[in-house]
């Protein structure tokens, strides 16, 4: 009837129901917890865990301990997706304490994502029904931007479906109850805006970088297991020079400098096939491996866009150190937000709060008698006070007006290539939105107005933010009107006290700049800061280490011969085996066993089709002594098939190659003992002949050959552990002959005129007075080289002269081009 066939449908249809629900179980609940009295007020489910992905919980992290680390510590997450696994994990484990479990759900965006129109809604509902059935439930989606994208116009039909059942999935959650659901991703652009609207994602989370602090602290956590350990000052330059750095990277720094030292240490690795035997305690690290590990490494803040702030380097520290102190007190005055990120942030924490004290004065909220206790005396100027009016704590937070600032000189000063980047470097705890002509013209599915926009609305999402417009003269000049006129409307609708700061460099004087850029910076307000050529004393420090210390050290000793070839190093012995846990080995050999037992089955099987063959039969029992009384001394080791029953009853044969090397000892006695002569032991040769292909052709036809190979590997790994390593150590311990030293020549002394070398640092300090920074840099280069093709050089007197020679050639043409300059004009 149809009412049967109505019952019928529904028990089919809960059947599969309850078969797709068990695939899809909470990855915190084991296989004892849902035979427990955990579920006991929930809905029965299945116990089958086969498609829920294994996680390690670390029970010592704490979901309310990770929230912490993510406020005050930030080095302890790993920006983008390693940052979401260790708050998956921490939310697990806290979601597995106590009785009352909590069922935790984890999802890539991918995992819900299927070929089949239609599987993909059905496997999201399917796995939200599950969370309601087995309340309270967290589902997390990582890499949520790849199940729920933008729909647009570009995207197909089948994305738009997924998103809207996704939504229409939680926009449910309220009559479900006792749900949340989390999502992460690292392309926050890609999601699409519905999810992002309260009653959905109410919350939004964002993992930064970390600061030089945190840096150096992830730095002494990867490094707190090495000996020696890392000195603090080092480590404390090290985190300042990787601006831009996730704790991934910083672990790869880490590793990276160690393999640097390794190969540094014993570059014969390279050369060899086989595992060399190495002194782990001669690798020893230096500086310039983690040097060379960060020109290896590009940090997170660069793999997309290439990062605008880098401090200044040691060679150009001592000329503009003093220039860039003074201009850290102007943009103080400017952006007083630069100072305040400079400090420790914990003893300022409400940063944006507003003013809670309070307020005598202030009117309820609350209706009249609505509230216990005697109402308070409003006054007649508080009954007029707007209800929320309420201002910004000057005492939590500092102000600005809209903060700008101008870094003008002449060409060549370096406010663009070392000061403003400096300048950037210092604030790294902001982000920094770039505004020159790339910028605008990178991409051509924007008109260069869409771009000026994109970059002002990031800016003012993500205060307090910085927009770094290099050159701004050139840029000016570079752009169309409506450009200029997007910029400065933009620039204008900017709240205030918004805290975006605008830092510009011109890399020509202000009063050469045009009217417009003036009006943005404006001198009274100390908004441009003027970069003042480098003073004698910066000039000084400059060249002082390049003249005194690097123009007068001694060539680079030689290598010995015996340095120079490689030592030679023993084979490192095997490792080990691992050793087995007692439930690993008991399921080993609960395994190696039931395939042992099939072999046995097989040999018997063989064995006992050749036993009963007639053509055999001389051979399934064992030569009568008494009847062949010389055959044991002819046959020293006698053989037959009743004895090989015996053995393989005794589980002696472990592969069907030790059964046959029986069957072929069989046939061996035969033709031993019975020669080609008498008609009867011909007969009795040909049998055993005929017995042992006969035994071959069944195992080669008969035999798996990947069965056959398992008895191999369960032979071979039962020989290694029954017995221990057997090998000569002094074989491997015992170096060879060292390459023998060859005699060194004399070393000659060391000249050097330090008179000399004084008199042309006074020289050089006088004369660049009118030099640009662009221009003693290309000095300092120019000087540099001089010094490296006389490195060798034991007498220094040729190398003073070249210099003086190079220095005064370059001053001519300055001055040269200086006459010619003023001659024009």
């Amino acid at each position: 009837t149809t009412s049967s066939d109505e019952e019928r449908f529904e028990r089919r249809k809960s059947k599969s129901m309850a078969r797709a629900r068990n695939r899809c179980l909470p990855m915190n609940f084991r296989a004892e917890d849902l035979a427990s009295g955990i579920l006991r007020e929930r809905v029965k489910v299945g116990a089958s865990l086969a498609d829920v992905d294994p996680m390690i919980l670390d029970k010592s992290v704490k979901f309310v301990k990770t929230c912490l680390f993510f406020f005050f510590y930030n080095y302890a997450f790993e920006i983008m997706k390693i940052s979401k696994t260790l708050v998956a994990r921490a939310l697990a484990n806290e979601c597995s304490q106590g009785d009352k479990k909590v069922a935790f759900f984890m999802r890539k965006g991918a995992d819900c994502l299927s070929k089949w129109v239609g599987e993909s809604e059905r496997q999201l509902r399917l796995l939200f029904d599950q969370a309601y059935l087995m309340r309270p439930a967290i589902i997390f989606f990582d890499e949520i931007d790849g199940l729920a994208p933008v729909r647009s116009s570009r995207q197909d039909q089948i994305h738009s479906s997924i998103v809207s059942t996704l939504l229409a999935l939680m926009d449910g959650l309220d009559n479900r109850g006792e749900i949340v659901v989390i999502g992460a991703t690292n392309r926050l652009e890609s999601i699409d805006p519905a999810l992002r609207r309260p009653g959905r994602f109410d919350r939004e989370f964002l993992f930064n970088l970390p600061d030089q602090k945190a840096r150096k602290h992830i730095l002494q956590i990867h490094t707190r297991d090495w000996n020696p350990k890392l000195s603090d000052p080092f480590l404390g330059e090290l985190a300042e020079k990787c601006v831009g750095y996730c704790g991934a990277d910083i672990k790869a720094l880490c590793t990276e400098a160690a393999l640097i030292a390794l190969r540094r240490r014993y570059p014969q690795i390279y050369a060899s096939s086989q595992k060399l035997q190495l002194d782990v305690s001669s690798i020893v690290l230096s500086a310039q491996d983690f040097y060379h590990a960060m020109q290896n490494i590009v940090p997170a803040s660069q793999r997309a866009v290439m990062s605008s702030g880098h401090a200044l380097s040691l060679v150009i520290r001592p000329l503009l150190e003093r220039t860039f102190n003074n201009l850290l007190v102007v943009l103080h005055k400017v952006f007083p937000h630069a100072e305040y990120s400079q400090g420790d942030k914990r003893e300022d924490a409400p940063s944006l709060i507003l003013d809670d004290s309070e307020d005598e004065n202030a009117s309820s909220i609350f209706e009249t008698g609505c509230h216990s206790g005697s109402p308070k005396k409003q006054s007649s100027a508080a009954v007029h006070k707007p209800y929320l009016h309420f201002t910004m704590s000057a005492y939590h937070q500092p102000t600005s007006y809209r903060p700008r600032l101008l870094l003008s000189g002449e060409r060549g000063s370096g406010q663009t290539s070392h000061l403003a980047p400096a300048l950037l470097h210092s604030l790294e705890k902001f982000s920094v939105h770039r505004l020159d002509l790339p910028a605008l013209y990178s991409v051509s599915a924007k008109t260069p107005e869409e771009s000026c926009a994109q970059i002002f609305r990031e800016a003012r999402r993500t205060v307090p933010s910085i927009v770094y417009m290099p050159h701004i003269g050139d840029w000016w000049e570079a752009v169309s009107e409506t450009v200029r006129a997007t910029f400065l409307t933009l620039l204008q609708d900017i709240p205030s006290f918004s805290p975006v700061f605008l830092l510009s460099t011109s890399e020509t004087m202000y009063s050469e700049l045009p009217e417009e850029v003036k009006c943005i910076f404006r001198i009274q307000y100390e908004e441009v800061f003027y970069i003042q050529r480098p003073s004698e004393e910066d000039r000084l420090r400059f060249f002082q280490e390049l003249i005194l210390n690097q123009a007068s050290m001694p060539p680079p000793k030689r290598k010995q011969a015996a340095l120079c070839a490689l030592e030679v190093l023993p084979l490192a012995l095997p490792s080990p085996p691992r050793q087995l846990s007692e439930t690993e080995k008991q399921r080993m050999e609960d395994q190696e066993e039931n395939t042992l037992r099939e072999l046995r089955l097989f040999l018997r099987d063989v064995t006992k089709r050749l036993a009963t063959d007639k053509r055999f039969n001389i051979f399934s029992k064992p030569v009568d002594i008494e009847e062949v009384s010389d055959y044991l001394e002819v046959i020293k080791e006698p053989m037959d098939l009743s004895t090989v029953i015996t053995k393989i009853d005794k589980h002696n044969y472990l592969t069907a190659k030790d059964f046959l090397t029986d069957i072929d000892l069989i046939c061996s006695n035969a033709l031993e003992y019975n020669p080609d002569k008498d008609p009867g032991d011909k007969i009795i040769r040909h049998r055993a002949c005929t017995l042992k292909d006969t035994a071959h052709a069944i195992i080669a036809a008969e035999l798996d050959p990947e069965f056959n190979k398992m008895c191999e590997e369960i032979k071979e790994a039962r020989r290694k552990r029954g017995k221990f390593w057997n090998f000569n150590l002094k074989k491997y311990l015992l170096y060879l002959e060292q390459v023998p030293e060859e005699p060194l020549d004399l070393i000659p002394p060391l000249v050097v005129d330090h008179d000399r070398l004084k008199k042309l640092l006074d020289l050089l300090v006088k004369r660049s007075n009118n030099l640009t920074v662009d221009q003693l840099e290309r000095l300092y280069s120019l000087l540099s080289q001089c010094i490296y093709r006389h490195r060798k050089d034991y007498d220094k007197s040729q190398l003073v002269e070249v210099m003086f020679y190079n220095f005064s050639c370059f001053s001519s043409e300055f001055c040269n081009r200086i006459w010619v300059a003023i001659f024009l004009y």
